[in-house]
């Protein structure tokens, strides 16, 4: 198994042209059930995470990277997925929005992580898009941002015109292909990014979550959602292959979005 596991990943990387990280997930679920599945069983696999007190989220996370090496060395294993808590994920309010939009940055990083922050509020881009972003990929004229998701997978992305002076300013402060880089033109890390994002949330007053880009994410789909956007298309702009991934953002809105939208729609309402 361990041989046919090397094997998978080198053609994940060579043939599929998958991430480094995604390369990290595979042989992190492949280490777990090394330690965890006493030879093979998957009934003891999930039994001894559980034990363990590892959540069923991230059970499942195991789960789905075993599962496609299974399916990939005609292994005929399937373990099945375990029953998820439906969380409501975790947004910026309207006021927390506001605070941040209208902060006033100074210092050069707070600047790169506050500009950051506005284009995954404006687009929803995951961190690793936005980190990834050059220079070429931004089209000023016709609003659209050219993003390479996972799998190498490409998309193109809207943004406002509002988003568009913000990324304009940005891009005329520096001449370097990356749109978000350091001072010599070279990657930022998610770490520091994110460390960045903290501190400029913390300055602008912001308390009670996550300070996150994951954060960021959830909040641009709730409320493309929230003001009637299509989930069909918030599938295609978050770059999901699944529908049932973007459905998840529908958990996050109350009646009183429900009943917004209900009125809008009524046969009684006079249209």
């Amino acid at each position: 198994m361990d041989e046919r596991f090397d094997d998978f990943i080198r053609e994940r990387r060579y043939l599929k042209g998958v991430s480094h990280r995604t390369i990290d997930w595979y042989e992190d679920c492949f280490a777990a059930w090394r330690r965890h599945s006493d030879g093979g069983d998957y009934r003891k696999f999930v039994i001894n995470l559980r034990d363990k007190g590892t959540s069923s989220i991230s059970i499942n996370t195991y789960i789905c990277g075993l599962n496609a090496y299974f399916k990939w060395a005609g292994v005929p294993t399937k373990i099945g997925y375990l029953k998820e808590e439906q969380k409501i994920l975790a947004t910026f309010s309207a006021e927390q929005i506001h605070r941040l939009v209208h902060w006033k940055p100074i210092r050069r990083n707070e600047t790169r992580a506050y500009t950051i922050a506005l284009v995954a509020l404006d687009t929803g881009l995951r961190i690793s898009e936005l980190l990834g972003l050059a220079r070429q990929n931004v089209d000023l004229e016709n609003l659209v941002l050219c993003v390479k998701g996972k799998g190498n997978k490409h998309r193109l992305v809207p943004m406002s015109v509002e988003l568009r002076k913000r990324l304009y300013r940005h891009l005329a402060s520096h001449n370097q292909p990356r749109v978000f880089c350091t001072r010599t033109g070279t990657a930022l890390s998610v770490r520091n990014s994110e460390r960045d994002f903290k501190v400029v949330c913390r300055k602008a007053g912001i308390t009670g979550i996550r300070c996150s880009w994951h954060t960021l994410r959830h909040t641009f789909a709730v409320n493309y959602l929230r003001a009637g956007g299509n989930l069909y298309y918030l599938q295609r702009i978050l770059g999901h292959s699944s529908i049932t991934t973007t459905e998840r953002y529908l958990r996050s809105l109350g009646i009183e979005d429900l009943q917004r939208v209900h009125d809008g729609l009524s046969l009684l309402s006079g249209r």
